[in-house]
């Protein structure tokens, strides 16, 4: 789904806090945060003779010991052995509870790291899984390295630990119709989200701008749909395709490479949701078979935005055919992915195509419905109907319809809290994913220095936030995601830093007790997750290291600047001389600046703990001027 039209207020306003004393790294930086977590004496160290045993009668789940052996030999050097048996020194034992303990769930694990050994206990292999995550974090940072790293003392606190999460569905949404992904891509990022105990992948597969997913019943969809022309830069700029041009950008997932990447993801306990979006986004589909638009006329995969009245994107509901070829769409999703969960998208849809159209016109007369917008609805409970007929519970965006949303549909809220507060109290399941705090493809820095296509949701957004708000029915709330968008992300390493930090801040959201989150307390926690993320070579944002810039007016009507930051500790250093400043240049001291007589720019760099972090934030004044606060 593309997001035009929709425009969030520009939020700049964070916690206003400056330079205090610094803080000692803390001793267990673990995120999420553990329910309940106590560091003990002593420590285990990991050598070539620990082991890693598996209770007998357990061989079924081989494969989680197994993939944290695989995990530990890269860094450590250490083929560390998988054996079936009776617990022992030196060893990473696992255990499943005799009896089941109803607090953890199926999720949660205990942990508890002695001098002598490791105990990892659970009620499911799912709390083995996640209590391995945790168990990798006490380790040095050198532990998520791609090679062996040499000279490291492999050594884990003494902790008990207690853990389960707090959400059921912790999610990421990538995008991958507006730029396309290979395969060991989509792999990757399962593999570092689900270190961070996120379980749900929603896989945005189809939009305006690509089909990505092979339907073997419909081959033109992969043949014609998930292709387009190379454009690169600004999304909204973009040149449509000029005559003769070949459509040479793109790809698309076999459903052999489907298949491989949800082992993958099952190995990690990450279920995928594969979304298809219709009626509207759907023009990749239409482009393939126009046959299904209201116009019938050929259209074009575009590479960015299609709205405008020669772009049919929306899909004919009076036309019995739409329904056929949607219900072979469903019938090989339904069949490739195991979860019980597709998404329909559902939303953002141009009913001024359904106005135009006879066979629209003739669907709302024939089922007595009094509007586009209703028709709308009845598309939404026909298709909700042919997904609950594969076995598979309907999800689609959350819209606001006259006549409601499918009986059975479960929503994700977008826009706002409130659609979803709404659709709980009607007994709609919800995923919450608001905009303003979980939307990854919002700028996370000064807007000025970023190509983002709205607004801004900066770390301590996603972070201080509730996704189970009280006037929520709690019971129907699944969980929360973080939804990427890509039309700006074109690339893997964008990719990557678009999504981390602010993902691990979410991770803690959905897992951790409300009660136990503190912001103060996450963000020391983070820094020291940041040498891990180097090590994996993982990018991410250090914008919520970068100075806030905003402008004030004094009783002259003069204008002046003031500075604040997201986080504590940090020391900020100015110039209006348009050279680049550093520590030695003035100090900003928490009072409004007056702008020397000439000046057209400021200059504002970070320092926290005495070392230079983020960018340097250059901005006219002109742009200072539009920012002014009263």
């Amino acid at each position: 789904m593309s997001r035009i039209g929709f425009l969030l207020l520009l939020v700049l306003v964070s916690s206003s806090v400056f330079a205090q004393k610094a803080k000692p790294a803390p001793a267990l930086a673990l995120i999420p945060e553990p329910v309940q977590v106590a560091q003990t004496k002593g420590t285990f160290e990991l050598t070539a003779k620990t082991v890693i045993v598996l209770p007998k009668g357990h061989e079924a789940h081989l494969g989680v010991a197994q993939l944290l052996s695989q995990r530990l030999q890269v860094p450590t050097g250490f083929a560390l052995p998988v054996k079936v048996g009776a617990r022992k020194k030196n060893s990473i034992q696992f255990q499943l509870f005799p009896q089941p303990q109803p607090e953890l769930g199926s999720e949660g694990y205990t942990l508890e790291v002695t001098p002598q050994a490791i105990l990892l206990q659970a009620n499911a292999p799912a709390g083995w899984f996640y209590g391995i995550q945790t168990l990798l974090q006490l380790l040095p940072p050198a532990v998520e390295s791609k090679q062996t790293v040499a000279g490291v003392r492999w050594e884990i606190a003494g902790v008990k630990i207690k853990d389960y999460p707090r959400l059921a569905w912790r999610g990421l949404m990538v995008d991958v119709s507006r730029h396309f992904f290979p395969k060991e891509v989509m792999k990757a990022y399962i593999d570092q989200m689900a270190k961070y105990k996120l379980n749900t992948f929603h896989w945005h597969l189809t939009d305006n701008q690509g089909w990505r997913v092979e339907i073997k019943s419909l081959p033109k969809l992969t043949q014609v749909g998930a292709w387009r022309v190379p454009r690169t830069g600004y999304w909204k700029g973009f040149q449509a395709p000029q005559p003769g041009e070949a459509a040479t950008d793109g790809g698309f997932y076999s459903q052999e490479d489907i298949k491989e990447i949800i082992r993958y993801a099952e190995e990690r306990f990450v279920t995928i949701v594969p979304e298809v979006d219709v009626p509207g986004h759907s023009l990749a589909l239409i482009a393939s078979y126009p046959n299904l638009s209201c116009t019938q006329t050929p259209q074009q995969v575009l590479a960015g935005d299609p709205w405008n009245p020669q772009r049919t994107n929306v899909l004919c509901v009076g036309n019995d055919s739409t329904f056929t070829e949607l219900e072979k769409v469903f019938s090989e999703l339904a069949q490739l992915f195991p979860g019980e969960y597709l998404h329909m998208g559902g939303d953002e849809v141009t009913r001024s195509y359904w106005d135009k159209c006879a066979k629209c016109q003739q669907r709302i007369k024939t089922e007595g419905l009094k509007n586009s917008e209703e028709l709308q609805t009845y598309f939404l409970k026909r298709l909700a109907r042919i997904i609950q007929s594969k076995g598979k519970k309907p999800m689609g965006w959350y819209e606001k319809l006259e006549g409601r949303l499918a009986p059975n549909m479960a929503v994700m809220s977008w826009k706002d809290m409130k659609g979803g507060i709404a659709a709980s109290q009607q007994g709609h399941k919800v995923v919450m994913t608001p905009a303003f705090n979980t939307y990854l493809d919002f700028y996370q820095g000064d807007p000025y220095l970023e190509n983002g296509p709205f607004t801004v949701t900066r770390l301590n957004a996603t972070y201080n936030w509730n996704p189970v708000p009280l006037e929520a029915n709690a019971a129907n709330i699944l969980g929360g995601q973080g939804s990427l968008w890509t039309e700006q992300v074109a690339h893997e390493r964008k990719l990557q830093s678009m999504t981390w930090p602010r993902a691990l801040s979410l991770a803690e959201v959905f897992w951790t007790p409300q009660p136990k989150r503190q912001w103060e307390n996450f963000i020391p926690r983070l820094e020291a997750h940041l040498p891990r993320l180097d090590a994996a070579e993982v990018n991410y944002a250090t914008h919520f290291y970068e100075p806030i810039v905003w402008g004030v007016k004094d009783s002259s009507g003069a204008l002046q600047v003031v500075l604040s930051s997201e986080i504590r500790d940090i020391e900020m250093y100015y110039t209006f001389d348009d050279s680049n400043p550093d520590k030695f240049y003035p100090k900003y001291q928490g009072q409004p600046l007056d702008i020397p007589k000439g000046a057209h720019h400021i200059r504002v760099v970070s320092y926290r703990h005495g070392q230079r972090v983020g960018r340097e934030i250059n901005l006219p004044l002109s742009e200072v001027e539009k920012r002014v606060r009263k």
